[in-house]
C-alpha cells in the first residue's frame, strides 16, 4: 500500500464490546466486492488501551505485551479519534480483543480495500 492510499470500504461494519477478558472472535466478511481484501480499519473509543489479534478461524486469545516477560498483540490506543489500518490475513478473518481494564470499550472493525 502506498503512502497515499485511496480506500474503500468493502463490507459490513462490526463492534466488539471490549472487556478485560479476551472477546470471542468475530468474523469480518468482504460483503461489497469479490476481490481478495487485505486491510482491516480499527477504531477503539474506549478510554483504555485494547490489544487486538488478528488472524484465521483459530484465532488465540488477545493478549497485552508485559515488560521482560510476554510479547503482546497490537495495541489501540484509548479515545481514538481516528481509525488505523492494519494488513490482514485474506477475508474471512477473525478479529479478538482485551482491554486494559474492565471497560467496557467499543472498537470498530471494518474491512477496506485499497482503491490507488
Amino acid at each position: 500500500m502506498a503512502v497515499s492510499s485511496v480506500l474503500r470500504p468493502v463490507g459490513n461494519s462490526h463492534a466488539i464490546s471490549v472487556t478485560a477478558t479476551s472477546s470471542t472472535a468475530l468474523e469480518v466478511k468482504a460483503g461489497y466486492t469479490n476481490d481478495q481484501v487485505n486491510y482491516v480499519s480499527v477504531l477503539n473509543t474506549g478510554s483504555v488501551p485494547v490489544a487486538i489479534k488478528i488472524g484465521d478461524a483459530n484465532v488465540g486469545a488477545a493478549v497485552f505485551p508485559v515488560a521482560s516477560v510476554t510479547q503482546g498483540d497490537y495495541v489501540l490506543p484509548a479515545s481514538m479519534t481516528r481509525p488505523i489500518i492494519l494488513a490482514a490475513p485474506a477475508a474471512p478473518f477473525y478479529v479478538r480483543a482485551i482491554g486494559s481494564a474492565a471497560g467496557p470499550s467499543i472498537v470498530y472493525v471494518s474491512p477496506v480495500g485499497d482503491q490507488s
